[in-house]
């Protein structure tokens, strides 16, 4: 298989905007886990909640599902066959935010492909992802007919193999030719804001038969149920020329407290060069295997 280029970055991802590696010929492995791709087998994604939030039923199932998807697509450089059963339907197409008036939630609201990356001069070369995620729900709250959440995406752990040097990983808060934090301490945890609703009642919704949580990186079947994304993004939420800053000081505070590492070990993970990557350990909550 020939891949070109860097990591393809998705929304306000931390990934690779330009690779310079050569492109190779390489045979992937055969898939260990369905939904899931090969390339980030040495991944695993970490959640956790405030109080009172449960991470395996009601909202909180697709958006693990909608976030998970638009990750998956950044690590594989805009491969949006990657993401979850049930992504499509449950998301609207991207809407530029350009005039007075567009919303900022709809601009990145799907991955980016990698014919839209290619198109803008970046390149991908195949790396591997390896690692965990700490994610952490720090609201989910109704809004209108639906639901808010405000996420914190720790990016430090994650790692990729090196562009020049395959035997060292860097981690995707880094720049992969200098180790150094490529947005400074603040690029090691990204606040997301994701909006969500029921908006198609007559789709069944399999996510009430089982608490969604198990032994699996990723779900086997469509877990989005009735539910569609209305918003999503980092960074500016709102029409163009009103919109507001998802992310306020006292975000920022809680989201860093949130995060399993402590400051001092997220800094030392993220920058550098690395001869192994962090343990990605079992996925949390996880998936549940196919029953039946």
């Amino acid at each position: 298989m020939v891949l070109l280029g860097s990591t393809g970055c998705t929304g306000a991802d931390n990934g690779r905007e330009s690779g310079t590696a050569e492109p190779s010929v390489t045979q992937s492995p055969p898939q260990q886990f369905p939904n899931y791709p090969t390339v980030v087998d040495g991944f695993r994604f970490h959640w956790s909640a405030g109080q009172g939030i449960d991470l395996t039923s009601g909202p909180s199932v697709p958006l693990r599902a909608y976030l998970e998807s638009l990750r998956l697509a950044a690590f594989t450089g805009g491969d949006v066959s990657v993401v979850y059963p049930g992504f499509m339907r449950a998301t609207p197409e991207n809407q530029p935010a350009s005039d007075a008036g567009d919303l900022f939630q709809l601009q990145r609201i799907r991955p980016a492909t990698r014919q839209e990356l290619e198109a803008r001069g970046w390149k991908y070369v195949e790396r591997r992802t390896f690692g965990y995620q700490p994610t952490h729900v720090l609201s989910l709250l109704p809004r209108g007919d639906g639901y808010r959440a405000t996420v914190c995406v720790g990016t430090y752990a994650i790692y990729q193999d090196g562009l020049e040097d395959p035997s060292k990983f860097v981690s995707t808060a880094a720049d992969e030719t200098t180790g150094e934090l490529s947005y400074g301490d603040a690029g090691q945890i990204q606040v997301w804001r994701i909006e969500l609703t029921q908006r198609n009642p007559n789709v069944p919704d399999p996510s009430t038969e089982r608490p969604q949580s198990g032994p699996l990186p990723a779900p086997v079947d469509d877990v989005f149920g009735p539910w569609f994304i209305t918003g999503s993004g980092t960074g500016l939420w709102g029409p163009s020329g009103q919109a507001e800053d998802i992310e306020t000081p006292d975000i920022r505070k809680q989201c860093e407290d949130a995060m399993p590492d402590n400051a001092a070990a997220r800094r030392a993970m993220a920058t550098g060069f690395h001869t192994e990557p962090p343990p990605h350990g079992e996925p949390i909550p996880g998936w549940p295997a196919k029953v039946g």
